[in-house]
């Protein structure tokens, strides 16, 4: 009788255990030496809710979205089903011989997703890089039920301890002189360190300064947080790890780096005027003035009308920019005449303007002769045209202030491009506003004006010129040099693993300010002589049509335009970025400095 109990007992073990561990056996999904993965899924009324439990063995690890130094981010790829991340484990620090920083998890990772639009059995790809003493990449791919999951609730107990808190209020940042500050007074912790939410913006090795504000005789909370910065950008997000627990804060530019930008971008229209791209239009525009400067023309209405086309123009272009971007073009700065048939149209166009200039041809609308006095129609377009003409430009202060805007949210994009307009728009409309000033030097309309308009048409015709060689060069591959190899990631990066020093020249065909910095400074004898004495490596990356790889190393830069100037120095991965206006003595310092 006991024999029997007991086998009855042990029988009914046996098959509790089975159904214990089947029921932990559907959850565990994926399992080896280095980690086990766990699904779990919660339906709801627009879709289902999905967790992803990584649970990590022996010291190994796998990386967060930013992996710090080195590391490949875990990859989800959903099919059947539109996905959002909503949540994720905030990541700890590892650091591997005082050297390599990486930021991971050693222990457990949670990623929640919320799914919709769901097909009858939809399903996801996971990549991971596991690490330890050498990394190995490992993927799998999973079925996920569309219904709840009954360990759901336990497991995501579990994972709300690990995702970090969410600040209410977007942190100010400034940016400057290489350095991001962040006003952290906020925060409810003292800070241990920041994770930025994208690699790159910073070593994450560089050190963290915190600052505290000063009371009596005692220092209080942490109100200021410096990290030196690789590139002028805000992240998207960061992570703030503090010794009980973590924050997730967005960032915000605070209003005196704005200010700052957008004064940028004023005084880099101003000097745009002063760009060789620019001549050929503002010499009409000159002309146009010299005609009328004794007349009674309504002056302000004419300085308003070519404001208006200048800022037109500049927004217009920004915004198919900015749509183009968000389609996942890599297009920057000046991006129409890296089309041939824009080029084209811009020869047609100055080829009218020539023979126009020169009698050859008259536009006798009487309709749009009397709209064009009534509206200054002439100024608008005049303003309009110098713009597209003039992008390829750009001068001090410019590049920095588009280069960052371009990467920026619609709120700093925008402005940045309307004060850039303001400030090209500024000179002449000044001029036209107040044409007493140009009376005292320019005389009244004569014989003259014939003369000054055929000097005024060499810019024009040497635009066409200009315009027919930059559409050759677009059709056809450009020859290769003795002393100059074509830029690409991995020649830069071979150069500096070897610690070779490297000048790299990003150039285009349709920048005049590219091609005058060529024919005065990096193609004279002494430039060569000096590079080839100092064994540096000259790369040039020609953005004359478009290049994605080209587009991603302007943007590593924190610039979206051409020309600019990087050189490397002997065994460095430091670099300097110099002035897009070179001189022979620029160039001498910078080699010498090296």
């Amino acid at each position: 009788m006991l024999k029997k109990i007991g086998r009855y007992i042990l029988f009914s073990f046996l098959v509790c255990f089975c159904f214990i561990f089947k029921a932990n056996a559907s959850d565990l999904v994926f399992q080896n030496e280095e980690l086990s993965l766990d699904i779990q899924t919660k339906k709801t009324t627009a879709g289902i809710d999905v967790l992803f439990e990584f649970s990590l063995k022996d010291g190994w690890h796998i990386s967060w979205q930013n992996p710090g130094d080195a590391g490949v981010p875990t990859k989800f790829y959903f099919s059947g089903a539109d996905e959002e991340l909503i949540q994720t484990s905030f990541p700890q620090k590892f650091v591997y011989q005082d050297i390599i920083t990486q930021y991971g998890f050693s222990d457990k990772a949670y990623y929640l997703f919320h799914l919709s639009n769901l097909s009858n059995t939809p399903s996801v790809r996971v990549s991971w890089t596991v690490c330890r003493d050498y990394c190995e990449p490992q993927e799998d791919s999973f079925d996920l039920p569309v219904q709840t999951t009954p360990s759901f609730d336990e497991y995501f107990e579990n994972a709300l301890k690990t995702f970090p808190k969410l600040l209410e209020k977007p942190v100010p940042t400034r940016i400057k002189n290489g350095e991001m500050t962040l006003f952290v007074k906020d925060l409810p912790d003292d800070i241990s360190y920041f994770i930025a939410s994208e690699a790159g913006i910073f070593n994450a090795d560089e050190e963290q300064l915190m600052f505290f504000k000063k009371g009596q005789n005692h220092l209080l909370k942490q109100d200021r947080l410096v990290i030196k910065t690789q590139k002028d950008k805000l992240p998207s997000f960061g992570i703030f790890i503090t010794p009980n627990g973590a924050y997730k804060a967005f960032l915000t530019l605070s209003m005196s780096h704005i200010f700052i930008i957008l004064l940028f971008a004023f005084l880099g229209g101003m000097v745009l005027n002063l760009m060789p791209c620019v001549f050929p239009v503002l010499s009409l525009k000159a002309f146009s003035m010299a005609q009328s400067v004794h007349s009674n023309d309504k002056h302000i209405l004419k300085a308003l009308s070519y404001t208006a086309g200048v800022v037109f123009s500049f927004l217009l272009i920004a915004g198919l920019l900015f749509v183009l971007k968000a389609g996942g073009a890599a297009l920057g700065w000046g991006f129409q005449l890296q089309s041939p048939i824009f080029v084209l149209i811009m020869i047609v166009l100055f080829v009218l303007i020539l023979l126009f200039i020169f009698d050859v041809i008259h536009f006798n609308v009487p309709f749009l002769n009397t709209f064009s006095k009534l509206s200054s129609l002439n100024s608008f377009f005049t303003g309009f045209f110098a713009v597209l003409i003039a992008s390829p430009c750009t001068g001090p202060f410019m590049g920095a202030a588009v280069g960052y805007a371009l990467f920026e949210s619609p709120k700093i994009y925008f402005p940045v491009f309307l004060a850039l307009g303001l400030g090209y728009a500024l000179p002449f409309a000044m001029l036209e506003m107040f044409p007493n000033f140009l009376k005292r030097f320019i005389p009244k309309p004569g014989k003259w004006m014939q003369t000054v308009k055929y000097v005024l048409s060499v810019p024009v015709f040497l635009t066409i010129f200009w315009l027919c060689w930059v559409l050759y060069h677009q059709l056809n591959t450009p020859k290769s040099s003795d002393l100059w190899q074509p830029y690409t990631p991995q020649a830069l990066e071979e150069a500096l693993e070897n610690g070779d020093a490297v000048f790299i020249d990003f150039t285009a065909k349709w920048c005049l300010t590219c091609l005058l910095n060529e024919r005065t400074v990096l193609n004279s004898e002494s430039f060569l002589n000096a590079a080839k004495e100092n064994e540096i490596l000259l790369l040039k990356a020609d953005w004359t049509n478009q290049d994605s790889q080209i587009f991603d190393a302007l943007k590593s830069y924190g610039r979206s335009s051409v020309p600019l100037y990087v050189f490397y120095p002997e065994d460095s991965k430091d670099y300097l970025i110099l002035p897009q206006i070179l001189t022979t003595g620029i160039i001498s310092q910078t080699i010498n400095d090296d």
